[in-house]
């Protein structure tokens, strides 16, 4: 199948390396030109990791992935290669008007046969599937990071979604090695809606200076079998991330579990984004070697505390 994949972020190539190393042909486009330079080489690194874990015994796997990855500098040049292929996938941050806008602009460029995906972690896919014109032929596909690693994929389909757009998705992603299963159009979802409310509680317990980053993980690893711990995951999903999908899934549920903490808004102020930024709830001047940071200097005490935030 031909892919016409929007977004070369953590996500976008994710699904780039998935579905080009599964022997699928992907055309991805970003507005950001410094991602789409790097795309190609991201996706090799990935394809590296997914031959180790699966056991894939090809010195040339990483290569034969990015022979079949086509990126594209200019929009217009995508948007011809994307009218000749079988699924749109949006694959941009959980921005409800940036996705719906170029929704907008795009999906009614392609041909109307175009199954459109969209990798959204909360958002609901009735107001994507309005705003792209083709509600019959929307469903969300949601991966989880990093998408060729993880083999789960929540399957979301709209108040009008096909019959035969849901099982083609599924067919498409059970060739694709991935692992379908169906989730509610709720904020969150399934895998969020769960995992949201915890992940929040976790900060703010940092925040009150009841736990420490290293104790927080060693003590999750240790007894609920978590692979890294919480706030070591967090800083792979990047703080702007949680900051972003949080305060969307409150505004369209308004449950107080899911408003963001000032520490983590504080984090995203000052740039401490995670693993990618070198700095987040550990130390990543080691990437090989992270150490959990002291931040205790977010630590909320006082009324003074809370308000420092405005300085």
């Amino acid at each position: 199948m031909k892919f016409a994949i929007m977004g070369t972020g953590v996500m976008g190539c994710g699904w780039i390396t998935q579905c080009a190393m599964t022997g699928h042909e992907v055309h991805c486009f970003d507005s950001y030109t410094d991602a789409v330079a790097k795309a190609k080489d991201t996706c090799q690194n990935l394809a590296g990791k997914a031959a180790k874990k699966y056991k894939i015994d090809d010195p040339e796997f990483g290569t034969k992935t990015v022979n079949n990855i086509n990126t594209y500098q200019d929009k217009a040049d995508f948007i011809t290669a994307a009218k000749k292929c079988d699924i749109f996938f949006e694959v941009i941050f959980e921005d409800l008007k940036l996705k719906c806008d170029v929704l907008t602009e795009l999906l009614p460029q392609l041909p109307e046969n175009i199954i459109f995906w969209s990798n959204t972690s909360s958002l609901d896919i009735d107001i994507l599937s309005e705003a792209g014109g083709r509600p019959e032929r929307s469903i969300v596909a949601h991966g989880m990071n990093p998408v060729p690693l993880m083999p789960g994929v929540e399957v979301v389909p709209g108040v009008k979604t096909s019959a035969e757009t849901l099982e083609s998705t599924r067919k498409t992603l059970l060739d694709m090695k991935k692992v379908p299963f169906l989730a509610p159009n709720i904020p969150g979802f399934w895998v969020n809606r769960l995992l949201f409310p915890q992940m929040l509680d976790a900060i703010r317990l940092l925040e009150q200076g009841k736990i420490k980053v290293e104790d927080g993980d060693v003590g999750l690893n240790t007894c609920l079998g978590h692979p890294q711990g919480a706030f070591k995951l967090y800083d792979f999903v990047t703080t702007p991330t949680i900051l972003r999908v949080a305060l969307q899934m409150y505004q369209a549920s308004d449950d107080p579990r899911i408003y963001p903490p000032l520490l983590l808004i504080r984090m995203v102020k000052n740039g401490e984004y995670g693993a990618g930024s070198g700095k987040g709830f550990y130390d990543w001047s080691d990437p090989r070697n992270p150490k959990a940071r002291d931040l205790s200097q977010y630590v909320i005490g006082t009324a003074e505390d809370m308000t420092d935030i405005l300085k």
